[in-house]
């Protein structure tokens, strides 16, 4: 009976289920469901929420709009960028970290504005045009540097593929704009391996990608790293919801990102173990492209401040405060 509750109430998702439903719709006594929930919320599976007279709300602990106590969130892109986050989640004992794999940087960080997330790995622009526009997210430090580049297939490319509103598509176009290229298209991609596909078949020329599959993909077509073009760049950020900043779980989850940051070369062969077995990903591939990006905890507003501008966004003295608050 746990497993049959545990499945309807994580198949409800973001929207959750009545608890009267599990009665009444699936014919689950009254005193089993009291039961179940009530040790699933001890075990931090479910939370419970009255939402009107005596009826309460149900949601898996994955798809909670609410901070669960003692559990902390994070949505990461797939990507080798965040070493440290598999880390803390080896390293923070008593806290419950959950990493959860997205496909776009889109759909990740509107998650951790709407609260489905404590923390969020993701683009720096993306991450401060939510910030702006919710108010419900704080950028506390940098993931890693570099780490992007375009892989072109045909020479003269006309037809570019990118992932929108992401720190590629940034240097994607600032890459036309230097070289004054005339082109055609960008076309935009919800996960890398469907820009991978449309490049092998020739319905792009090049696309912007990151790590690993930038060094991977290197073997087989031409690269160009955006780094010997731009220099150093912050690639993603990591940003919590508002609701969790001053919690004890956040506080220490930061004192612990940025020991596995600061000692990531000593930690490196475990970092890489770990992303390989989380992101299904070869080791062989990561420990290749794992020196692509530069890892540092700690952002330069000077080289962030300017990235903004280029791409169009001039933040006021007074919005820079609202959405950074670095650690």
């Amino acid at each position: 009976m746990r497993d049959k509750i545990l499945k309807i109430v994580y198949a409800s998702g973001k929207n959750g289920i009545l608890q009267e439903e599990l009665t009444k719709k699936y014919g689950i006594s009254k005193s089993t469901v009291s039961t179940v929930l009530s040790s699933f919320e001890r075990e931090n599976i479910v939370i419970r929420k009255r939402v009107a007279g005596r009826s309460y709300r149900i949601w898996h602990t994955d798809f909670s709009p609410f901070p669960v106590k003692g559990v902390i969130r994070i949505g990461i892109l797939k990507a080798i960028e965040y070493p440290a986050i598999f880390l803390c989640e080896d390293i923070l004992k008593d806290i419950n970290v959950r990493v959860k794999i997205y496909k776009d940087a889109f759909s990740l960080t509107k998650d951790l504005a709407e609260g489905y997330l404590e923390i969020a790995c993701s683009p720096l622009i993306t991450q401060v045009l939510f910030s702006l526009v919710y108010r419900s997210i704080i950028i506390k430090a940098g993931c890693g540097y570099n780490g992007g580049g375009l892989i072109i297939k045909k020479i003269a490319p006309k037809i570019f593929g990118s992932t929108e509103l992401s720190t590629m598509e940034f240097s994607l176009r600032k890459y036309i704009e230097m070289q004054n290229l005339e082109y055609e298209e960008i076309r935009y991609f919800s996960s890398p391996e469907k820009m991978i596909s449309a490049l092998n078949s020739g319905d792009v020329d090049a696309i912007a990608i990151w790590e690993p599959y930038l060094t991977d993909l290197a073997k087989k077509y031409k690269m160009i790293r955006f780094s010997e073009l731009f220099g150093n760049y912050p690639c993603c950020t990591l940003a919590c919801n508002n609701r969790i900043e001053k919690s004890e779980e956040f506080q220490k989850f930061m004192s612990a990102y940025r020991y596995a940051v600061d000692n990531l070369q000593e930690l490196k062969d475990k970092a890489i173990e770990l992303q390989a077995k989380i992101l299904k990903y070869p080791a062989s591939k990561i420990r290749q492209a794992f020196d692509g990006y530069a890892y540092d905890w700690r952002l330069d507003m000077n080289r962030v401040m300017k990235i903004l501008e280029e791409y169009g966004i001039k933040l006021t003295r007074e919005s820079t405060k609202k959405v950074f608050r670095l650690q």
